[in-house]
C-alpha cells in the first residue's frame, strides 16, 4: 500500500470515529426534525465508549499530520508520488476542522434546540407534578428530545429534563394526561426507559 493511500485510511479513520464518537447526542436532534425516531436508543452504546474514541481520533490526526509534515528527504531522480487534492495539508486540515466538529457537538447542540413551554388552559387544581426517572439519556441534547415530545402532549404545562439527573420533572394537567400516558410518551417517541415515576413532588 502507498504512503498516500496509508494516509487518506488514516484520515477516513479518524473523522469517522469523531462521527461515530458523537452519534448518541447527534441522534436525538434528527428525532426532532422526526428523521430519527426512537433510533437514538441504538447509539446509547456510543457514550461510555466516547472518551476512547475521541483519544483514538486525535492519535490518528496526530499520525497524519507527522506523515504530511515530517522532513522529507531530497528526490534525486524525480519519482516521488505527487500529492493530489485529497493527499494535500489543506485537505488534511479540513478533515481535522470537521472532526474538531463532530467531536465538540454535545457542547454546542443544544443551542439549536428551542424549548418552548406550551401552556394550556388548566383549573390549578387540577394541576400536579410528577418526577419521571429516564435511562439512556447521555448528553444535553437527549434533554430537548425528552421536551419536545412531552411539551407535544394536551395537558403538559411545564417540562425540565435534565440527563444528569436522568429524569424529567413534568407539570400537568391531571383531567387532560396522566402519569402512564406522559411515561409511555417518553418511550414511545424517545426510545429513551422510564425507570420510576415519583408523583405529588413541589
Amino acid at each position: 500500500m502507498s504512503k498516500a493511500k496509508y494516509n487518506n485510511k488514516l484520515l477516513g479513520s479518524g473523522i469517522l470515529l469523531a462521527l461515530t464518537s458523537s452519534m448518541c447526542c447527534i441522534m436525538p436532534m434528527l428525532a426532532l426534525f422526526g428523521t430519527a425516531g426512537s433510533a437514538v436508543t441504538m447509539f446509547s452504546w456510543v457514550a461510555p465508549l466516547r472518551p476512547y474514541l475521541l483519544a483514538a481520533t486525535v492519535l490518528i490526526l496526530g499520525v497524519t499530520f507527522y506523515q504530511a509534515y515530517k522532513p522529507v528527504a531530497k528526490d534525486d531522480c524525480g519519482c516521488a508520488e505527487r500529492r493530489t487534492g485529497m493527499q494535500s495539508k489543506s485537505f488534511l486540515w479540513i478533515v481535522t476542522i470537521l472532526s474538531i466538529g463532530f467531536s465538540t457537538f454535545p457542547y454546542y447542540g443544544p443551542y439549536f434546540q428551542k424549548n418552548v413551554q406550551r401552556q394550556s388552559k388548566a383549573n390549578i387544581s387540577n394541576v400536579q407534578q410528577t418526577v419521571i426517572q429516564i435511562q439512556g439519556m447521555s448528553c444535553a441534547a437527549c434533554e430537548g428530545h425528552v421536551n419536545r415530545a412531552l411539551q407535544e402532549r394536551k395537558g403538559v404545562q411545564e417540562v425540565t429534563t435534565s440527563y444528569a439527573k436522568g429524569e424529567s420533572v413534568v407539570k400537568f394537567d391531571s383531567t387532560q394526561i396522566s402519569i402512564r400516558q406522559l411515561a409511555n410518551t417518553i418511550q414511545s417517541e424517545t426510545g429513551y426507559k422510564v425507570t420510576n415515576v415519583k408523583t405529588d413532588v413541589n
